[in-house]
């Protein structure tokens, strides 16, 4: 194993596969950012942002590690000087060369994909939280710091992040979908929870030729003839029964909601939808020992019950949570939880720093599940990333860590180790960081 002085060479060598200056280039090129030869020129920018990331230092400890003779000052202004645009041109290209042949892989032929959002926090600087926003129950008195929402559309197969969209706190995420949309082809098939269904997104996916399957909330569920729902989003009986395609297996119409409600459609786009959808709804019940049976409904554009059977739909829509396990790696794991950068485009930029590098983690993840003839998700994130930091460029890969099968333990609601119990922050930073005032009485000075 390498020291981490020669991690900037590691990096650039998996970079030849996966991100090489040719395509920071290219990146540049299509959104028309024209640079001067320097040493910091933005292939340089972008790797030394990723080593920073990889190897968890601080920006003036950089050159310490890659030994490129240059300040933080004069990096921080490299990346002040590459645009937001490159980065955005560069993490689509990255997430699509990570999803390799593997995006040919799908259920029944369909490319698959995830999609859903999460949570981060940011300093709180007052660029940020006019920005972002903070958590209602933060009230200006209080400390508090803004929570960007992040959308992530992951490839299943690859486990690749092709797209990611930032949005404020309090904005929702179907108000940004159907940007999201514009990255699939139709065919693509879309797995969603129950916040990101609406008639309007799934009349958008059936125009464009993309399938959804997408779990429906209580409200929406067509029950016995019709009338679907209780009143719920569309109003009662703005859903209907059609047939009965099997046991809990329906097929159901959708009518088009008579008002227009929608602040991200216009009324001309609104009119342009069709008058009612046929859709496929599904029931199952899930069982979990030590808990109740819990009813799940899920809606989805494949009618035919032949080709596509309602067993095959359940399991597959109960590997959504894999993107939740790809939020845990990339927040806990790559330390994402709060980032560093005191700027709305800094932010960006880290983000999709933290993006790409976890794109090329999943690459090599993907690589040595060929070699060891294991699936990709059964290797461990954490060895990946180490080999990633420490493997010399010359070294072929090793065996990493397989981790074993195992189903989700029921944890106790209780905690082993209390911890320190420190009181809540409930003034300012910058009040109880006041020194206190001295008070001279006599000879002896108090403290109030």
């Amino acid at each position: 194993m390498a020291t981490i002085h020669s991690a900037l060479a590691t990096v650039k060598s998996q970079y030849s596969k996966l991100v090489p200056e040719s395509m920071i280039c290219r990146a540049c090129v299509d959104v028309g950012h024209h640079w001067r030869r320097r040493k910091l020129d933005p292939a340089m920018t972008v790797h030394l942002l990723l080593l920073q990331l990889l190897a968890r230092v601080a920006l003036i400890s950089l050159d310490q590690v890659a030994h490129v003779g240059v300040s933080a000052v004069a990096i921080c202004r490299a990346r002040m000087r590459l645009p937001l645009l490159v980065w955005m041109r560069l993490a689509e290209l990255v997430g699509l060369a990570c999803a390799g042949d593997d995006d040919t892989q799908g259920y029944c032929g369909h490319k698959t994909y995830l999609l859903d959002g999460t949570t981060f926090t940011t300093p709180d600087t007052p660029e940020l939280a006019g920005k972002y926003g903070k958590a209602s129950n933060q009230k200006k008195t209080k400390p508090g710091f803004p929570i960007p929402k992040l959308l992530a559309l992951m490839n299943l197969a690859s486990g690749a992040i092709p797209r990611v969209i930032d949005l404020p706190h309090a904005r929702g995420e179907q108000t940004v979908l159907a940007r999201m949309l514009r990255m699939l082809s139709p065919g693509d098939l879309l797995l969603g929870d129950r916040g990101l269904v609406s008639f309007a997104h799934v009349a958008l996916m059936m125009r464009a030729g993309i399938h959804c399957l997408i779990r429906l909330p209580r409200c929406m569920v067509v029950h016995g003839r019709g009338n679907g729902g209780r009143g719920g989003r569309g109003g009662r009986g703005s859903k209907k029964r059609l047939e009965r395609l099997g046991r809990q297996d329906l097929l159901v119409q959708w009518n088009k909601p008579p008002q227009y409600k929608l602040s991200w459609m216009s009324k001309y786009s609104w009119r342009k939808l069709p008058a009612s959808l046929q859709l496929r709804q599904i029931a199952f019940c899930l069982h979990r020992k030590g808990f109740r049976s819990q009813w799940v409904w899920i809606i989805t554009t494949l009618d035919c019950p032949v080709k596509y059977t309602a067993q095959s739909l359940a399991e597959l829509y109960g590997k959504r949570w894999d993107i939740e396990v790809a939020f845990r790696h990339l927040k806990q794991t790559l330390k994402m939880t709060k980032l560093s950068a005191k700027t709305v485009d800094g932010v960006k930029k880290q983000i999709l720093a933290f993006v790409m590098l976890y794109n090329l983690v999943r690459h090599l993840m993907n690589e040595a599940a060929k070699k060891q003839g294991v699936a990709p998700d059964r290797i461990s994130f954490s060895d990946a990333l180490t080999a990633l930091l420490y493997l010399d460029a010359d070294e072929p890969m090793p065996r990493l860590r397989v981790n074993p099968k195992r189903e989700r333990p029921t944890e106790p609601r209780a905690r082993k180790h209390g911890g320190y119990c420190y009181p809540v922050l409930r003034q300012s930073r910058a009040e109880l960081q006041r020194p206190h005032a001295r008070v001279r009485i006599g000879a002896s000075t108090v403290k109030s």
